[in-house]
């Protein structure tokens, strides 16, 4: 099992905007191919003190291939979605994860 995790970087007066974009339209249109799974949002506290705020988006994905196609099919088109919609303003970089049994 691999967990997908992008992090984005959003400026205080987008944050509303963003949250709804990503709670309406870009994690449905992230599992609806049923590749990604368990979406999970969390929002990442820091020490600096600035107007931006940070958020987490997970998903589980069984390998790095069935990712791969994923990323053919449908994570351009999101990319794309998002450059559309926010232009330069948010800012993100993915992460691949696996989890280790402890």
């Amino acid at each position: 099992m691999i967990i997908y995790n992008t992090t984005f970087s959003v400026p205080k007066e987008l944050q509303n905007e963003f949250l709804d974009f990503i709670r309406d339209e870009y994690i449905p249109m992230s599992i609806k191919s049923n590749i990604m799974r368990e979406p999970r949002l969390t929002r990442i506290f820091s020490r600096e003190d600035n107007d931006d705020h940070s958020y987490a988006l997970e998903f589980k994905i069984d390998t790095i291939e069935a990712l791969e196609e994923w990323n053919k099919i449908d994570g351009e088109k999101l990319y794309l979605l998002i450059i559309s919609r926010f232009k330069q303003n948010i800012q993100g970089f993915a992460t691949l994860l696996q989890h280790i049994d402890l």
